[in-house]
């Protein structure tokens, strides 16, 4: 297999990845249902895709089949999200960018080691690069269905959000119920009729037949969160926007660690299967001295 074989297959998995972290992002903010298995793959999907960058930006010599592939798989992008192209378009730009940056970077530290240390080569660029991709992921979920109901400039909480919040409390709620009903239960059986109204009333809220208690709570809940809001209510989709990129800015500490430790891992195994190789070179090294 020569080399522009090798390159070529490099570029076509950093394209299969790339397409698979735009699906993993539409599957996290605009599904409707979360699983372990889910939360493991997202994780999986966007190690590879680590870990596939740091071998093409050190591996890939040309140019064309390097940014070639990751331009492609940049516009596979928009296959998931089309609705906001300027925004879409501009933090894909960044992410380009901060790509190019982190490849001019791994390649120069490259040039200057005499023995290969495959932690500082791939630390100068690989942090910038992750920062980059947590944009583009903050700028997803700004527009996300679950962060705000645009139609009606109403703030949505996920009820999975709330359940979070609930859990400490939920022994103390049920120690006021009778002991055949708890929070799933038809809020008919728990409430009276005269308690239903009342809470309408004070709530704006609408309690149908078939709510049980903790829907109940969920409309309650949603409905004070947006009256204490009030005129401020807009900043609260940007103050979660920054509060995932903090999120996942400190998370990316661990993940550029672990995508570097497997990246030389892989490159072992590769050295083993003869798709890599190291080699020797002569350099002129230019010196001052008195």
């Amino acid at each position: 297999m020569n080399k522009t074989t090798k390159e070529l297959i490099l570029g076509e998995i950093l394209i299969l990845l790339e397409f698979l972290c735009w699906w993993m992002l539409k599957l996290v903010f605009y599904g409707n249902n979360y699983f372990i298995s889910h939360w493991l793959l997202v994780v999986g999907i966007f190690i590879l895709f680590g870990i596939v960058s740091c071998l093409a930006m050190l591996l890939v010599k040309n140019k064309k089949i390097l940014l070639g592939g990751f331009f492609i798989g940049l516009l596979s992008f928009f296959i998931f999200f089309n609705d906001k192209l300027i925004y879409y378009a501009i933090v894909l730009v960044l992410l380009f960018l901060a790509f190019l940056f982190g490849l001019r970077k791994i390649r120069k530290e490259e040039k200057i080691q005499v023995d290969l240390d495959f932690w500082r080569i791939f630390k100068r660029g690989l942090p910038i690069f992750i920062t980059a991709l947590i944009l583009v992921a903050s700028m997803v979920y700004y527009f996300s269905p679950e962060l705000m109901n645009k139609k009606n400039n109403k703030i949505t909480i996920p009820e999975k959000t709330i359940d979070v919040f609930l859990k400490p409390f939920e022994g103390l709620i049920q120690e006021k119920l009778p002991l055949e009903v708890n929070l799933d239960s038809n809020a008919s059986k728990i409430l009276q009729n005269t308690q239903i109204e009342e809470l309408q009333a004070k709530f704006g809220i609408k309690i149908e037949k078939q709510d049980t208690g903790r829907q109940v709570l969920y409309k309650i809940i949603d409905n004070q969160v947006n009256n204490v809001t009030g005129a401020y209510q807009y900043l609260i989709p940007l103050g979660l926007v920054i509060g995932l990129f903090i999120i996942l800015k400190i998370i990316s500490i661990l993940y550029v660690a672990i995508v570097i430790m497997l990246s030389w891992l892989t490159i072992k195994i590769l050295m083993k299967l003869n798709f890599v190789k190291f080699e020797k070179e002569n350099r002129e090294v230019e010196t001052i001295s008195l």
